[in-house]
């Protein structure tokens, strides 16, 4: 982990105007990979899984909850034809297409007793560090304070963004990137994307960004709306595969407008109250060196 990061204000700028009481956080990563499709990841553990499986499955994001108590139901949707493949907590209620879990908030939690065990075991603490409300499911009878939930995508998201050359090259498809990362052996550089640009290219190398600065600009992309802890989490999650050796990886925000081809969440408590959602997701293209 990097020291700067712990070092941040954990800040979350919302609206004056909004008069919602509580409000739901989201990340995740879309990885895109020659003849498998996009693969969206909450935590890069397992490249058997993320690189290799011929399935186009969704390990999708990790999900908090801000504001006042509630009672309420969560609920992920994904597009007809799709399918939800992995759900934590166990949710109450599990149909091809949608999860919905049923949640109360919990006070005075310090510490989650649950010992997770599960793939994504080594990512679980810098979940749980996020300053959120912890949430209590009867039907699991656990306590946490995110949830998280994987799922198949249509294959057609991914040529929205990318199409591969004949060499296995991937190539960007057009939709409007003006601000990208490009993590290489040489360092972190920002970059555009450009239609028919192939991926990697000739990055200006001059353009090292510094690894602590990485955080902010996912801040950025976010618009200030997730907390500053949920972006470090996210860095914490990634920086192992982004900055692997031997490796270039292309890392930018996906634009607002597609997240509902990827899932949609809903939030609905007793009490009827307006809620606020805060999704980013990331787009990532790996492309191994010769």
């Amino acid at each position: 982990m990097i020291p700067m990061i712990a070092m941040l204000v954990d800040t979350a700028i919302y609206h004056d105007e909004s008069t919602a009481l509580n409000f739901v956080h989201e990340w995740g990563v879309v990885v895109f990979e020659e003849n498998i499709g996009p693969i969206i990841c909450g935590s890069p553990w397992d490249e058997s899984v993320m690189f290799m499986n011929d399935d186009l499955c969704a390990k999708a994001p990790v999900v908090w909850f801000h504001g006042e108590p509630f009672e309420g139901t969560f609920r992920v949707e994904v597009e007809t034809g799709e399918t939800i493949t992995m759900v934590y907590p166990e949710p109450d209620t599990l149909e091809y297409e949608f999860a919905e879990w049923r949640i109360s908030t919990v006070q005075g939690i310090d510490e989650y007793a649950y010992v997770y065990d599960g793939p994504f075991l080594w990512a679980v603490e810098s979940w749980r560090d996020v300053p959120s409300l912890s949430l209590f499911n009867e039907n699991s009878g656990i306590t946490e304070n995110f949830l998280y939930y994987e799922c198949t995508v249509p294959p057609s998201f991914g040529k929205i963004f990318f199409h591969w050359d004949s060499d296995g090259t991937p190539v960007f498809a057009g939709v409007p990137v003006d601000d990208a990362l490009a993590f290489t052996p040489y360092g972190i550089v920002q970059v555009a994307l450009k239609e028919d640009e192939f991926v990697p290219n000739e990055y200006p190398f001059q353009g090292i960004t510094l690894p602590e600065h990485v955080v902010d600009t996912f801040c950025r992309w976010a618009g200030s709306k997730l907390k500053t802890s949920e972006i470090s989490a996210l860095w914490e999650t990634w920086e192992p595969a982004f900055t692997e050796s031997g490796h270039y990886w292309l890392v930018f925000p996906i634009p607002e407008e597609y997240n509902n081809l990827i899932s949609t969440i809903r939030l609905e408590t007793s009490d009827n109250r307006e809620i606020e959602y805060h999704r980013l997701f990331l787009g990532a293209v790996r492309v191994s060196l010769p």
